[in-house]
């Protein structure tokens, strides 16, 4: 019975590991972040710590070039370099004659075997963030699936010849990958909208539910359940 069950004492092992579990996960958005972050660093500094350093050591004179800085290294400066270059692709690729070289470099790499698979899948997850019309997904709606419910992509829309039924092809990710799952004929009627965009839900997938609204539809309209 609930009032004869053993209550755990202030200040237990349990406490401690309550404790312990919430401090956890208070610091791992800190500590991810911070992972990340040191990521790109390191990234940075591989692909032009050496050429930055080349630079400093050409225009910087060597008697300010001490302590630390003797080699011309100087810590983050690739870093910024990288976030300059991405800005100056990003204004260029937004050009007419920019656009026209990517399109053309774009169809040389998806052209290579084995690489170009790849390719593809990175630039659909990147479209979907800098271009939605490109996006190979429509909408985001609910499905019922095996007794229960859930988020899926909508990829295109397929008519039963039989009984002229519209079904609606849906795909269910797995997360953290959403390129990645199952695939699904649900009958049109039987799928709600739950108003998000497509980058919303590839950012409900990767989150494992994290992020995601407090509130959206998950019955149909149709539903005579609805208010039970």
């Amino acid at each position: 019975m609930p009032y004869l069950q053993k209550q755990t004492p202030p200040g237990s092992g349990s406490t401690i590991k309550t404790l312990l579990r919430r401090g956890l996960f208070a610091l791992l958005p800190v500590g991810l972040t911070l992972y990340a972050v040191k990521f790109v660093f390191d990234l940075a500094d591989g692909w032009f710590g050496a050429a930055v350093d080349a630079v400093v050591r050409a225009i910087v004179p060597a008697s300010l070039l001490v302590g630390p800085l003797a080699n011309g290294h100087i810590p983050g400066l690739a870093f910024f370099v990288l976030l300059a270059i991405l800005v100056l692709i990003g204004g260029f690729v937004s050009l007419a004659f920019g656009s026209f070289i990517f399109r053309q470099f774009d169809n040389l790499i998806s052209q290579i075997p084995g690489a170009g698979a790849i390719y593809k899948g990175t630039r659909k997850v990147g479209d979907l963030f800098t271009n939605p019309k490109e996006t190979p997904f429509q909408k985001v709606v609910i499905v019922p699936i095996m007794g229960t419910k859930a988020l899926a992509l909508v990829s295109g829309r397929t008519v039963d010849k039989v009984t002229g039924i519209p079904h609606l092809r849906v795909a269910v990710p797995t997360p953290p990958n959403p390129f990645s799952g199952l695939l699904f004929l649900v009958p049109e009627e039987d799928c709600v909208d739950v108003e998000m965009t497509v980058a919303e839900g590839m950012q409900y997938f990767m989150s494992l539910g994290m992020v995601g609204p407090v509130e959206m539809s998950l019955t149909p309209r149709n539903d005579t359940r609805r208010g039970e």
